[in-house]
């Protein structure tokens, strides 16, 4: 297992081991995930306290009660940056320390010869560090909790939902292209010359592990045919945040830089039921609010909106979301170029055969920024008193996972 990969995974698991909380646009929930992420008019009494409380006076007939518990896990690394940050700790620093040595012991130049090496390799190792500039990576870990009781009049749901979030970013230091380039140059006019990073490299691999827990009661009644719903909550979320040399990083981040947030926040919705079809929209999050971490990177907690759409025919379900915002990583670095590859604006669309005891999902998700590709959803439910829901979703960059089980009648 490679370092880098090993330091993300370190650093959301440690959060989430001792909490119990989420943040995506909604909650840790497997029928939502299966259908492309959609929930905001086809969801749920397992999911409307975190994808649309109107929903909890909007719930189809045969839902009375749920009681849920789900775990999930994903992981996005869209530019192979594990893979080029292993490669960089490995065979190209190995490989320009070896030709120095090289160079060293039998100083030459012409082909084929030891000064040729220390530029072939220094190159090498130049290009994968350029290659690790202003490009993310991110994992997450998820747990989610609902008791709901839906109803007209008032609908209510307690919960509680947890994220893990890992996320590294590379700042790269032109010091060390640089040095690259002098020991080149030095080695082709037979000048002496010694590893530049024997003391370590001058970029950084910026790491920050954040757990964003929420908990509170969403609540939903009907006027006038319209469900609306309110979702009073309190966000909590505890960081820890690294900064490590590029040619080291390793699996340690100080416990000293913990730190710890909490406000309090809230969601809106509201659905209206035509029968077979079914509109809705939802605002997240509608108090902004940002925290500044040890090393200089952010979280970001900033109101997200959302409208969708649903038939359902009762034994078959068709449904689409669209973002109405573009919303940013919860984790930013402050580099530009970095941060506008995490933003994202989903149209996500979701399919679902309900055949009584077994349902069955699909759908799809884009990113109208064009920072991901297109991801592709799977998922299956089996409910009778007793119900568990399992869904994937990924594509070749990342994937995602989700096991929800619980009651309901």
């Amino acid at each position: 297992m490679k370092k880098l990969q090993h330091t993300l995974i370190g650093a959301a698991i440690a959060l989430t081991s001792f909490q119990a909380a989420a943040l995506p646009f909604a909650g840790v929930d497997a029928r939502s995930l299966a259908m492309g992420g959609t929930g905001v008019a086809a969801g749920s009494v397992a999911n409307a306290s975190t994808f649309n409380p109107a929903l909890l006076a909007a719930s189809r007939e045969d839902e009375d009660f749920n009681l849920s518990l789900a775990f999930g896990v994903s992981a996005r690394d869209e530019f192979d940056m594990i893979d080029a940050v292993d490669d960089l700790q490995g065979p190209l620093l190995t490989n320009f320390t070896s030709a120095i040595d090289a160079f060293t012991a039998a100083p030459a130049t012409g082909a084929g010869s030891t000064a040729e090496q220390v530029q072939i390799a220094g190159n090498a190792l130049t290009a994968g560090i350029t290659n690790l500039d202003n490009k993310p990576i991110d994992l997450g870990a998820n747990v989610g909790f609902n008791l709901t009781i839906p109803g007209e009049t008032l609908g209510m749901s307690i919960f509680v939902n947890a994220r893990g979030l890992a996320s590294g970013a590379v700042n790269i230091d032109t010091a060390d292209t640089t040095a690259i380039s002098n020991v080149i140059s030095d080695a082709a006019s037979l000048t002496p010359v010694t590893d530049p990073f024997a003391s370590g490299m001058a970029s950084t691999l910026d790491l920050t592990g954040a757990a964003v827990t929420e908990g509170g009661l969403a609540l939903g009644t009907k006027m006038f045919g319209i469900a609306i719903g309110v979702t009073p909550k309190v966000v909590a979320i505890d960081t820890i945040s690294s900064s490590q040399l590029l040619d080291a990083a390793d699996t340690t981040v100080p416990s000293d830089t913990a730190e710890s947030f909490s406000d309090a926040n809230f969601d809106v919705g509201v659905a209206i039921d035509f029968g077979l079809f079914k509109i809705g929209g939802v605002g997240k999050n509608m108090i902004e609010q940002e925290y500044i971490l040890q090393n200089g990177q952010k979280i970001i907690i900033e109101p997200q909106m959302r409208a969708g759409i649903a038939f359902d025919y009762g034994w078959v379900t068709l449904t689409m979301d669209q973002d109405l915002t573009v919303n940013k990583g919860v984790i930013t670095t402050g580099v530009a170029a970095v941060d506008e590859l995490k933003e994202s604006q989903y149209t996500a669309v979701g399919l679902e055969f309900d055949l009584a005891l077994v349902q069955i999902r699909a759908g799809m998700r884009s990113d109208n920024t064009g920072n991901t590709d297109d991801v592709l959803t799977a998922g299956i439910g089996i409910h009778a008193l007793a119900s568990v829901d399992f869904a994937v979703a990924g594509n070749d960059n990342g994937v995602e996972a989700v096991l929800q089980v619980g009651l309901r009648w």
